[in-house]
């Protein structure tokens, strides 16, 4: 009776817990709830707005394509206008008088505006405003400026006289938009011309934006059906494009809007909307999960919170060792001697527990300053927040480093010794200095690598002066490259492991050696004088002089270097760097196997060089380069056979670039591929249209012949162009075999199997032997205009000549002279049976107008 008394207030106490539990968490669970839609909610307006700012900026950034698109042709018409009309040949033939044939039939000022300008009116009006000349959509037309304008053309004619320039007028022609531009017509720049009294001709363009030409505009704007709105309500509407025009009311362009945030919508909503659904069914499953469980956790708690006190006990006996556990355990008694040693300590060490018990700890363990267990003794209750790295003997005699950690044992109040671990780190720690070496020197060879070098020079350079200076030597390994292509990459390491240590070996104790990576080295010497760095420099070169032996290689070996001095040239690490990789580039630019002293004219001459390099790389973008041919004959028949294709380049009115001053800095920074490519697509493309049995000839860099793929592009040109391979000469100079011959034959027999035709360029002024023209597929040899000069005047000249042609003869190879500037040169090579020739004499390089014109005479005769 007594024990159900006590048990029924339990049982209430229990059933209002559990009753508290289930409200508490039903309250918190409709409150997260809440908070998941409203999340929900918010996502779904960020989403609609965020659809509506995509539309709206869809839009914005039509408009300004649109916009810009629509300026942009005014300009270019304005352009065009100003050109014709300041063009004196216009001057003549349409102001002072009509001269149709130069206009129409000549095609000055005739069908091509409609057809490559894309012109449908094109006008000459003069002083009276009488419509002199009219081009319409390509054909030659008697209608007037007025009929297509009606009075806004005075308008359009008045503000282009009196602004004395080009003038652009939006226009409605036809219900279509269109952009209309006059020009006054001026003497431009040629000096003298007659005049007519009164008011000045005036030009007129006209473009007329048809639907076909607004859906081409929206199509490369990526603008959806362009139209003119059809009525002042459809112009109303967004998008569109309002431009003014001339007389009346502005001119509207309307367009289909992209509504890109349609898209998100369509993507976003349905996900929002299943994730509503999933997250309605997972609230309503975890609600009551969560009630089931809070009722279960109740009746739990009481039961954990007998076992929590029963784990308590246990968990102090092991917290002690939970704390120190690392590796091998050991506990020493109050006097520092072992009294245990876990089983861990045999497999590390590979001593025996027994042979170390009660033994001192400080014979198994040292420190070299103190020793451990007087350390211990000291530390107190704090000894187990202090790790200490200490040294063992492993059985084997080896010397291992550890880290012991260590806890005081006491019972009842009282200190009665220590226990912990020792961790074996030798691994970590040789690791760690491992770390610390490579950090500071470079792997393969041991100097000091770049972090070392830069450290070395701060801390140099902070107390660096005129009277203890400090010389900074860029060394570099001439041609080193070569030497991994041909013997492999273990081979090169090798040689730099050597060069490394040579250079070591020439360094005082205060001086430095550093590598930065591939064969590029920096030594920073301490001498008083420049006559002591040249002779620390002759050094340098004798050493790298001797010949290094790997396997059964000996291979010998140059270096080049660039000297700058701190403080004079500069006393900053970077810039003292930057300046001896200057005056090193300068060296080898020089020849290589020489050191070189830096000067501010070094950097200014980089400085041109990038310059040009960078025009060179907008001439190719922006198609600045040209083609000049200049004729060859064939000198027995007087007819005219081919043309060596001769690149120019004008930067300005009058500004040439000669190919000597950009070829070779092209062939140097890798940008000769490109140009090449760019001569032989040209070329192939004018040649295609000289006739069945006239050639183009066409200049190859030997720089090209160092990769496989010229075979490829020269392939790619004439199936492009479609002019035949057999019509296509391809000048190649002698030293083209010299660096690699297997390569060289392998690429011209690949040209030969094409068709092209192969020729020997600068024939005489080279090495070639009897033996280069027998081993290369050659089809003819260039004469050098070098033996030109003084042929057939002097008896050597004429001899060589003569030679040459002999032994052209002899290999069945054309023979073709070029530099032929006088007659008797003529004469005399006929005389010799030379095939071909071309020089001044019998045609300059023209370009392709010119060329063109010469041709139609040669087929006119």
């Amino acid at each position: 009776m007594n024990s159900e008394y006590h048990r029924q207030p339990a049982l209430n106490a229990r059933a209002n817990m559990e009753a508290h539990t289930v409200r508490v968490t039903r309250r918190s669970l409709r409150t997260l709830s809440s908070l998941l839609f409203g999340v929900l909610l918010l996502s779904v307006v960020m989403v609609l707005v965020i659809a509506h700012r995509q539309n709206r900026d869809a839009i914005r950034q039509d408009v300004n394509l649109m916009r810009q698109a629509w300026q942009q042709q005014q300009q270019e018409m304005i352009v065009d206008a100003r050109d014709y009309a300041n063009w004196g040949e216009g001057w003549k033939n349409l102001h002072l008088t009509v001269n149709k044939v130069w206009a129409w039939d000549e095609e000055n000022f005739g069908a091509g505006l409609y057809k490559e300008y894309h012109y449908d009116g094109v006008f000459v009006v003069d002083g009276a405003g009488k419509t002199r000349y009219a081009v319409v959509r390509g054909k030659l037309s008697d209608v007037s400026l007025e009929s297509w304008l009606g009075a806004q053309s005075a308008l359009l004619l008045n503000s282009a006289r009196t602004l004395r320039d080009g003038v652009a007028r939006n226009v409605i022609i036809d219900n279509n938009p269109a952009i209309m531009v006059a020009a006054p017509i001026t003497p431009g720049k040629v000096p003298d011309l007659p005049s007519l009294p009164g008011p000045a001709s005036v030009m007129v363009f006209i473009n007329v934006f048809t639907p076909d030409k607004l859906q081409a505009l929206g199509k490369s704007l990526n603008v959806i059906a362009p139209r003119i709105a059809s009525d002042v309500a459809d112009a109303r509407y967004e998008p569109r494009l309002v431009e003014p025009v001339l007389q009346g009311e502005a001119m509207v362009i309307r367009w289909q809007p992209k509504d890109p945030g349609f898209g998100v919508i369509w993507l976003m909503m349905p996900l929002l909307l299943f994730t509503a659904l999933a997250v309605t069914l997972v609230t309503r499953r975890v609600l009551r999960h969560a009630l089931h469980n809070a009722v279960i956790s109740d009746r739990r708690f009481a039961l954990l919170a007998i076992s929590q006190r029963e784990l308590a006990d246990s968990e102090e006996r092991f917290r002690d060792l939970a704390e120190a556990a690392s590796d091998w355990i050991w506990e020493i008694d109050d006097r520092g001697c072992l009294c245990y040693l876990s089983s861990r300590f045999a497999v590390v060490t590979g001593h025996e527990v027994k042979s170390w018990m009660g033994r001192p700890l400080d014979q198994l363990l040292s420190h070299p300053s103190h020793s451990l267990v007087s350390w211990l003794m000291r530390q107190g209750e704090e000894v187990q927040h202090v790790p200490l790295r200490c040294q063992f003997m492993s059985a084997s005699g080896e010397r291992r480093i550890g880290q012991l950690m260590a806890k005081a044992i006491r019972r009842s109040g009282l200190r009665t010794g220590f226990r912990g671990t020792v961790s074996d780190i030798t691994h970590e720690v040789d690791a760690e200095a491992r770390i610390q070496f490579l950090s500071r020197h470079d792997m393969l060879t041991g100097l000091a690598n770049r972090v070392q070098l830069q450290e070395y020079l701060t801390a140099y350079l902070e107390r660096v002066s005129e009277e203890d200076p400090l010389f900074i030597i860029s060394f570099d390994i001439d041609q080193f490259k070569p030497i991994n292509d041909t013997w492999g990459h273990a081979v090169g390491d090798e040689v730099l492991n050597e060069v490394s240590q040579r250079l070591k070996s020439l360094l005082a104790p205060n001086e430095l050696a550093a590598r930065l990576g591939g064969d590029a080295f920096i030594l920073l010497l301490r001498e008083n004088s420049r006559a002591g760095v040249e002779y620390r420099c002759r050094a340098l070169q004798h050493i790298v002089h001797q010949p290094i032996f790997s396997g059964s290689h000996q291979i010998s070996l140059t270096a080049s270097m660039g000297i700058v001095s701190a403080p004079q040239d500069a006393a900053q690490p970077e810039a003292l760097l930057r300046l001896a990789d200057i005056a090193l580039s300068q060296a080898r630019s020089a020849g290589r196997d020489q050191w070189m002293w830096y000067s501010s004219d070094m950097a200014n001459h980089l400085q041109s060089k990038r310059e040009m390099v960078q025009a060179i790389e907008q001439a190719l973008q922006s198609n600045a380069f040209t083609l000049h041919y200049q004729p060859r004959y064939q000198l027995q028949s007087g007819q005219l056979a081919g043309a060596e294709a001769l690149i120019r380049w004008q930067v300005a009115e009058g500004q040439w670039i000669t190919p000597d001053r950009f070829i070779p800095l092209a062939e140097e920074k890798g940008l000769i591929t490109a140009i090449s490519d760019w001569v032989l697509m040209r070329a192939c493309l004018d040649a295609s249209h000289w006739g069945e049995h006239r050639y183009v000839s066409v200049n190859i860099s030997p720089v090209e012949f160092r990769n496989s793929d010229l075979v490829k592009r020269v392939a790619h040109a004439l199936d492009i162009s479609g002019l035949p391979a057999t019509r296509l000469e391809l000048e190649i100079t002698e030293n083209v075999t010299f660096e690699n011959p297997d390569r060289a034959l392998e690429i011209m027999q690949g040209l030969r199997a094409l068709g092209v035709r192969l020729t020997v360029d600068d024939f005489g002024t080279g090495y070639a032997a009897l033996g280069y023209l027998k081993a290369f597929p050659f089809n003819g040899l260039k004469i050098d205009r070098s033996w030109m000069k003084e042929f057939p005047e002097s008896q050597q000249a004429q001899s060589v000549v003569a030679g040459i042609v002999g032994l052209a003869r002899a290999f069945a190879l054309t023979i073709t002279a070029e530099g032929i500037e006088t007659e008797a040169q003529l004469n005399a090579l006929k005389a010799l049976s030379c095939e071909e020739g071309q020089g001044y004499f019998l045609g300059r390089p023209m370009p392709l107008a010119a060329f063109n014109a010469r041709l139609q005479e040669e087929v006119a005769s």
